[in-house]
């Protein structure tokens, strides 16, 4: 069977039917793009490079060091062990994996490969990834029908004791399925108003939504929900909160302005009370929301679009 996009396999009546409404389906493909916790098939695995003979202490010391899901991407390691995420998918014909990565500090090694059917590596030149300057990039690798492992690898190497920033990943996608048997519900702020949707749809400003939903409800007066784009950093334990994925708050922003605030990082395992603990920074002063990237344009909402073709 091959199901279009918008589409899932009813294994019972082994016929395709659209998906419902506020769920949607890549038809020959599978995206991953929730990391509340790690997606079912995923393998997460911590190794120690220094263990002599296979044996020793420092195997227990790593066996917490492995790729962490944070919501709406998953982080690497930062420790001197290696961590890899591992996924392996059987194509019914040639297809792709991408993903979007961040991937800041040159003290981690970061390695993206995949290994066919006799475990030997398809993509050689692609393995080792580059470190990137401005936010998510975007990597696109070719996958050949039959079995396929992907393996997402880092290592990092302390300098001084500091402690290097983790590589970060999200919206991996693949496609060269033969067919999806279940459709996936729409994340927080999206929607799918009808039946048969491939992607779901943003919801536009000073609006909100939960997961699966088929539209977005406006907020209550003297609340927005904004969506200035705002960076995410993971330094000393707290990251920065971008509007986009919060619930409609108290009003208290002009349109089109946007602010720095941090949270404490989930789960939480420093303590503040501790002599010389970190604190965490004060909430940045309210400005104007940053021009959008060239080869984007203000939509209809806050949020930057791709400028139409030929545009």
């Amino acid at each position: 069977f091959s199901c279009k996009a918008g589409e899932f396999l009813d294994m019972k009546a082994q016929a395709c039917r659209p998906c419902a409404e506020g769920t949607y389906s890549l038809g020959t493909g599978v995206r991953f793009d929730e990391w509340d916790e790690v997606p079912h098939g995923f393998a997460n695995v911590a190794t120690n490079l220094e263990v002599e003979d296979g044996f020793g202490d420092a195997v227990e010391n790593c066996t917490g060091s492995t790729w962490e899901p944070l919501g709406d991407y998953v982080a690497s390691n930062t420790d001197e062990c290696t961590a890899t995420l591992m996924y392996a998918v059987n194509l019914k014909q040639s297809g792709t994996v991408s993903f979007e990565y961040i991937y800041p500090d040159s003290s981690i090694v970061f390695e993206f490969f995949v290994q066919n059917d006799q475990c030997q590596p398809t993509v050689e030149e692609s393995r080792w990834m580059r470190t990137t300057e401005k936010g998510w990039e975007f990597h696109s690798v070719e996958l050949s029908r039959g079995n396929n492992v992907l393996y997402w690898r880092t290592t990092a190497f302390s300098i001084w004791s500091k402690v290097p920033k983790p590589v970060l990943v999200r919206n991996i996608g693949i496609t060269g399925v033969a067919y999806t048997s279940e459709c996936f519900p729409c994340k927080p702020g999206t929607f799918a108003p009808a039946a048969g949707s491939s992607a779901c749809q943003l919801c536009p400003a000073d609006t909100f939504s939960s997961k699966g939903a088929t539209a977005c409800q406006p907020c209550e007066p003297d609340t927005y929900a904004g969506r200035c784009p705002l960076p995410w950093s993971l330094t000393r334990g707290w990251h920065q909160v971008p509007f986009s994925f919060l619930p409609c708050r108290a009003l208290s922003l002009p349109p089109g302005q946007t602010q720095l605030m941090f949270k404490w990082a989930e789960p939480k395992i420093c303590s503040e009370e501790l002599p010389q603990a970190a604190k965490l920074p004060p909430s940045g002063v309210k400005s104007k929301c940053p021009p959008c990237n060239p080869g984007f344009a203000k939509g209809n909402g806050s949020a930057c679009q791709p400028c139409p073709y030929g545009s």
